[in-house]
């Protein structure tokens, strides 16, 4: 995922730098290369955002010059599409600003509190939307991994093994085979065997007993996966428009 660029938008100078040293912190814990731009007003906001392309706004609502709603509305007539997430003590006003599209609430009052989980959320769906996911090794490294990067994963125990396609030695990650292929099922691959689970992409025939790649290698299948691996692989490559052999 390329960086991420934020605006910010308080009124508040102290609650302001709050917010960047809060985000901030949380974009690396997260693992996420990101560019925080804080902003005081909405005329602020609106003259960063005529020269830069930021992905996600945090915008206050009760600000005295035009209120985050009223910013909110007026940046998607202009045809914004940053993603925003509302800050303020102001709950009752909480479903005024649905109509501005935001991706969440946060109070301000509890604003550190609830805004690891918000922005967990929000960097998981960012990642899914770019085709990307970020995997932590058994050495505490982390590596973002595109849908071309991973040829198939095979289980060993609670490690599991990532081969890549260009790299000979695999990367091993602590997790169940489970969870991983839950993340990696946006980015097309297929679970064939209680033990393995693999990119469609780099399948070139599926026989009764195995799965067959491109590289020459050849993957068990097990017999109660066969046809429902069949049926996905097929669905894979219709929708992509790739001619397929099974």
């Amino acid at each position: 995922m390329s960086r991420l660029k934020i605006a910010l938008c308080d009124d508040d100078p102290s609650f302001r730098a709050v917010m960047e040293t809060e985000v901030s912190q949380i974009c690396r814990d997260l693992q996420t290369d990101a560019e925080i731009m804080p902003t005081g007003s909405a005329g602020e906001l609106l003259t960063t955002l005529g020269h830069i392309s930021v992905q996600l706004i945090f915008l206050d609502i009760d600000m005295p010059d035009m209120d985050g709603v009223l910013l909110g509305r007026l940046l998607r007539q202009q045809g914004c599409t940053a993603d925003i997430i509302y800050i303020s003590n102001m709950e009752e006003r909480v479903y005024e600003v649905f109509q501005a599209h935001p991706w969440s609430f946060i109070r301000k009052a509890r604003f550190a509190q609830e805004l690891p989980g918000v922005m967990d959320a929000y960097v998981q769906s960012l990642r899914q939307r770019t085709g990307r996911v970020v995997l932590q090794n058994t050495q505490g490294v982390h590596r973002s991994f595109g849908p071309e990067d991973i040829l198939y994963v095979e289980a060993a125990g609670k490690t599991q093994k990532l081969f890549l396609t260009d790299e000979a030695d695999p990367f091993m990650v602590r997790t169940s085979l489970h969870d991983l292929e839950q993340q990696l099922i946006p980015m097309g691959f297929i679970r064939i065997h209680k033990g393995f689970a693999v990119n469609y992409r780099y399948i070139q025939k599926i026989t009764s007993r195995s799965v067959l790649l491109d590289t020459g290698q050849s993957l068990p299948i097990g017999r109660d996966r066969l046809p429902s691996a069949r049926e996905t692989y097929l669905a894979l490559m219709k929708w992509h428009g790739l001619e397929q052999e099974v």
